[in-house]
């Protein structure tokens, strides 16, 4: 037997040690494999905000609004009528980019439909696609949630502010 009990230290040491190496093991495969999946399956969420882009009085019946939201999206605003009951029902809220090659398309009051330049495509008022390729492809305009604050007039479109786990 050694002095100081020696051979006890080198076994609690190649214990710990081993005990270390298999924990580092675990969570170093754990790891990987999180981002794996993460990977095939994103687990993000995006945040969303209401973007004040304006009151009743600024955007009257018949007329559109361009706004621009924190990513960078230009979204065209729409008045096709007034409701006194629900004054949120009035406005349509459509992303400006055409889906079927990404122009910009713009309001028409005349017509109370959304135009693309680019191929002649043809949106109704709701942001379905009525002619030209969007509408072969059926592809129709993506669109915001829009809300009204009654009591003040403020109008609000939610967007996407960024993402978070």
């Amino acid at each position: 037997m050694e002095k100081d009990g020696a051979p006890h230290a080198a076994g609690r040491r190649g214990f710990i040690t081993t005990v270390a190496m298999v924990g580092g093991l675990i969570a170093g495969y754990g790891h990987g494999l999180y981002r794996f999946f993460e990977y095939l399956v994103p687990l993000k969420r995006t945040r969303k905000t209401g973007l004040f882009v304006g009151t009743l009085n600024d955007i009257p019946v018949g007329r559109s609004l361009t706004v621009h939201d924190p990513q960078g999206h230009t979204i065209a605003i729409a008045r096709t009528s007034e409701s006194a009951e629900n004054p949120a029902a009035g406005f349509k809220a459509l992303s400006s980019r055409c889906p079927h090659l990404g122009c910009n398309v713009h309001w028409e009051s005349g017509s109370q439909q959304f135009v693309c330049p680019c191929h002649n495509g043809i949106f109704d008022k709701n942001g379905v696609a009525l002619s030209g390729p969007p509408a072969a492809e059926g592809k129709n305009l993506r669109e915001y949630a829009l809300t009204v604050d009654a009591k003040r007039g403020w109008v609000f479109v939610e967007v996407t502010v960024g993402s978070e786990i």
